[in-house]
């Protein structure tokens, strides 16, 4: 099956190196307005969380049940604001983007009943809908149901927009950063124990995508590092940034203690960044040489469920190899591409080309061990997805962008997959970051 490989310098470097279509780009710009981008979870128990849910009982304890709805807000800073308000744990299923309009179920470790949701926070909506016996965790959802706006089409697409037959299962490019696509970049020099590193790269590593403030205030800090002008000079909205400077100004130094001053979120998203980084390598590179749908002995497979979700890895032996391979042709099982971590232990064609691609970062399994109080054990992750529910309405004349069109399409993506990945196969951007990825 022929690949076709991607037009960004962006996307090759973070391992999102091939399309799974030929087709030629749609073009156009996303997120021109956060309505342009909107994210609806889906729950476990397969409601639309928005604002039509009014009641959901996971039955009487020490947990609210809450829809959060949330306009061009990050969502770990506003969890750790959220905390600190309520004194009390927030608990969610997944990250959410920020330059959109998303709607999610969160907990609040609080009884319901006893506590009012605070009102008065920018860009912020809480309702209680009901109580629960435990938290929302980290994969608590069945997926997202997403209405994205695709404005500034130089010309109409010819008939309807055609949804790819699969698509590579990258992680998008918001789980690097756009702007500032370094995120996992601080997770590998986490994950080595560079910790001055890591805060230079946080701190002061200046890209062109990111505000013209906050560009010339980190690139003053790279080649002066006077964190005492830097206190002052970096904007208020970087405010991790200055949380992080602050630390190091009253424990000069102490760079490992600095990181403590961001969320542990965070910290741990630093290095799953890094994680996903080597998965899209992996990824690409098993697509170039076996393509999306071949297993074998050794590799590992997954049963989808009712809701399209892997169900649990089988591994490829002779004595199921034909019946799992027929299974992925029909679409009742997915490859699974391991992502590495701790216990991470591979075969197959995966532990050919990780030990090329771990051999080339200079990382082995045994650096995910504990950092900054967090482990990192690895999991599997599905190669391919096939979109759900995919539609298009008739494009129309772009009010934003005269003499241009709009297109608004709708899709329903099962969890850990990316709106933006689907996109990228139409829309196909040199630059993902002027294209609103």
């Amino acid at each position: 099956m022929p690949l076709t490989k991607t037009r960004s310098r962006l996307e090759s470097s973070l391992g999102m190196l091939y399309y799974a279509t030929e087709a030629p780009p749609i073009g156009g710009r996303l997120r021109q307005t956060p309505d342009d981008f909107i994210v609806e979870e889906i729950s476990p128990e397969g409601l639309l969380v928005n604002s039509t849910l009014e009641h959901l009982d996971r039955g009487v304890g020490a947990f609210t049940l809450a829809v959060l709805k949330k306009r061009s807000r990050d969502l770990i800073p506003l969890i750790s604001l959220l905390e600190r308000r309520l004194g009390a744990r927030v608990g969610y299923a997944g990250i959410k983007d920020k330059n959109a309009v998303t709607s999610q179920l969160i907990s609040v470790a609080l009884p319901y009943g006893t506590w009012s949701p605070p009102s008065e926070i920018k860009g912020v909506e809480i309702r209680a809908v009901g109580p629960a016996r435990w938290p929302v965790m980290p994969g608590d959802l069945s997926g997202n149901l997403f209405t994205i706006t695709v404005r500034a089409l130089a010309s109409l697409p010819h008939g309807a927009v055609q949804v790819p037959e699969w698509v590579p299962n990258y992680f998008g490019h918001q789980r690097f950063g756009v702007s500032r696509p370094n995120t996992h970049k601080v997770g590998k020099l986490l994950l080595k124990r560079d910790f001055e590193g890591a805060i230079r790269e946080f701190l002061a590593s200046p890209y062109h995508g990111e505000p013209e403030e906050a560009y010339f205030a980190r690139k003053e800090l790279r080649e002066t590092w006077d964190l005492r002008r830097a206190e002052s000079s970096f904007p208020k909205s970087l405010h991790l940034e200055r949380a992080v400077i602050r630390r190091l100004l009253e424990h000069p130094c102490d760079y490992e203690g600095a990181m403590t001053a961001l969320p542990i979120d965070l910290r741990r998203l630093f290095v799953n960044a890094y994680q996903s980084y080597l998965f899209n390598l992996a990824l690409s590179r098993r697509l170039e040489i076996v393509g999306p749908f071949a297993i074998s002995e050794g590799d590992l497979a997954s049963p989808l469920d009712r809701s399209n979700l892997p169900s649990r890895p089988i591994k490829c032996e002779s004595s199921n190899l034909v019946r799992l391979q027929r299974w992925v042709a029909s679409r009742k099982a997915v490859p699974m591409v391991h992502i590495p971590g701790l216990r991470t232990h591979l075969s197959g064609i995966d532990a050919k080309i990780y030990n090329e691609i771990l051999s080339e970062e200079g990382t082995s399994p045994s650096d995910f061990t504990w950092v900054q109080g967090a482990k990192f054990e690895g999991t599997v992750r599905p190669a391919i997805f096939w979109p759900r529910g995919f539609g298009s309405c008739e494009p129309q004349i772009d009010e934003l962008n005269p003499g241009l069109f709009r297109i608004v399409l709708r899709m329903d993506l099962s969890k850990g997959c990316f709106a933006t990945v689907v996109l990228r196969e139409l829309m196909k951007p040199e630059d993902p970051a002027t294209a609103g990825f």
